[in-house]
């Protein structure tokens, strides 16, 4: 799977190797121009290698971490490095400091933002 697989634009390739990835794993691109974007894996299969496998603890909703990069999209793609081939800068996103409340209180926060985000 490939960023353009990804958002639907080709029917991706064929592989027998690499990264596997389930249905509705989440993985971050790293490298290139989108660095930063994130995607919810449609159908189980290989991920590209510009990507890696976004892993969040049970002790903190999924959706409440999405919304936190989401937020911090335009950062994490104004902050790239490496000329050719941009990357993720990964010291900006490890060092990106998350609060974490009660999951409850996670929840209530991300249905706040769905509700509002509807509204847009």
């Amino acid at each position: 799977m490939d960023a353009k697989f990804l958002r639907g634009k080709s029917c991706g390739d064929y592989l027998a190797k690499g990264k596997f990835v389930e249905k509705n794993d989440h993985i971050i691109l790293v490298d290139g121009e989108n660095s930063g974007e994130v995607f919810t894996v449609p159908c189980g299969g290989y991920m590209g290698s510009t990507f890696k496998q976004l892993w969040v603890s049970d002790a903190v909703s999924l959706e409440y971490v999405l919304h936190f990069i989401a937020f911090h999209k335009d950062l994490l793609r104004n902050s790239k490095k490496g000329a050719a081939i941009p990357h993720l800068n990964k010291e900006i996103f490890y060092s990106l400091i998350i609060g974490v409340p009660p999951v409850d209180e996670q929840k209530r926060i991300v249905e706040k933002i769905n509700s509002l985000l509807k509204r847009l």
